[in-house]
């Protein structure tokens, strides 16, 4: 028996958290994005609201895939702009409560991104952050290593 966990182990313990991370802070995107244009850019047309709405979560859901694929490679300080985008995400959302937005749209545009932010600071997500650090940490000295030679 190898003293070194199995991938499979590794997926099944930390890969839930990390998914629902993910689809929590895209949907997150999903519902506050058009809220937010809709609500404080009221005088756009139709056609540049769409447009607006839809360069907006399309920019701020590659700043969420970069953000991740950098904590999978080993570098959790990247779960701070992840942060950062739902606080704003809530923070936008919040007084479109005036404008008299659709209940369900408004609930859900609030509570995405505290699910988001209560799943990146869960036990289990810092877990998987350290450990993706300690992997990272061998991965380099292994490269260093094998130039070494």
């Amino acid at each position: 028996m190898s003293s070194q966990p199995s991938i499979r182990q590794f997926l099944s313990q930390y890969f839930p958290v990390f998914m629902g991370a993910i689809f929590a802070s895209i949907f997150s995107l999903v519902f506050a994005v058009p809220l937010f244009f809709d609500s404080y850019f009221g005088t756009l047309s139709m056609a540049d609201n769409v447009k607006w709405s839809f360069w907006g979560g399309i920019t701020l859901t590659l700043v969420v895939v970069h953000c991740n694929f950098m904590i999978a490679r080993g570098r959790p300080f990247w779960v701070w702009p992840l942060v950062g985008m739902s606080g704003l995400c809530f923070l936008c959302v919040l007084p479109t409560i005036e404008y008299r937005a659709d209940s369900l749209i408004y609930s859900l545009s609030l509570f995405f991104p505290l699910v988001a932010v209560l799943l990146l600071n869960s036990r289990r997500h810092r877990e998987m952050r350290q450990k993706l650090m300690e992997v990272r940490y061998l991965r380099e000295a292994a490269i260093a290593k094998h130039k070494a030679r």
